[in-house]
């Protein structure tokens, strides 16, 4: 039985994609090997130093930060490095999301990932979209925030269902136009 709650989740999930984070590239021209030709290389930037110093700012959040913690966790099997929720961990499909860390393949996690928004959440916690830099073809959404027993855990991971579609390839190409100087960036990203 979906509750009330659940939608909400995820109607605020699916809006946040739409939404996004707009951050211009930076100068560089390190290839990006996933990636097709057509955007292997960033050539121009509008960022300001200011600008740039705030969003890698957002690397030391501590809800981002329990992200990571928490991705390390899961590839290690190991549940005293982190607190991870069951319905985090759990494969479920349903309403286009496809929810939980079984659900994807590990070789995401071993990744670093670049944070794409991270927002306040109606539910006492953080909303982070991330895309991991081996592998840029989709967006996670990750949960961050308040278990019942007050310890700050990952709540919630999903992505939407149909990344495999042409239609969205094509979106997610035009989606990480704008973050391809971070997906370079191993030093920032975590």
């Amino acid at each position: 039985m979906i509750t009330k709650k659940a939608i909400s989740y995820l109607l605020l999930l699916i809006l946040g994609f739409s939404v996004g984070y707009s951050v211009k590239p930076a100068i560089t021209t390190t290839p990006i090997k996933y990636l097709p030709a057509e955007i292997k290389e960033i050539k121009t930037s509008e960022l300001n130093p200011k600008e740039l110093e705030e969003y890698y700012r957002v690397y030391k959040n501590p809800n981002v930060v329990l992200l990571r913690e928490s991705l390390n966790a899961y590839l290690a099997g190991d549940s005293s490095r982190a607190c991870i929720f069951q319905g985090a961990v759990e494969a479920q499909r349903g309403m286009g999301i496809i929810s939980g860390l079984d659900a994807f393949s590990k070789d995401y996690y071993k990744s670093k990932f670049i944070v794409a928004t991270i927002d306040d959440n109606a539910e006492n916690g953080k909303d982070i979209q991330i895309i991991f830099q081996d592998k840029p073809d989709r967006i996670f959404y990750a949960w961050v925030g308040k278990n019942p027993y007050e310890e700050d855990c990952l709540l919630g991971f999903n992505s939407k269902e149909d990344f495999e579609k042409e239609e969205a390839r094509e979106e997610m190409r035009q989606l990480i136009e704008p973050y391809r100087q971070f997906l370079l960036d191993n030093e920032h990203a975590l």
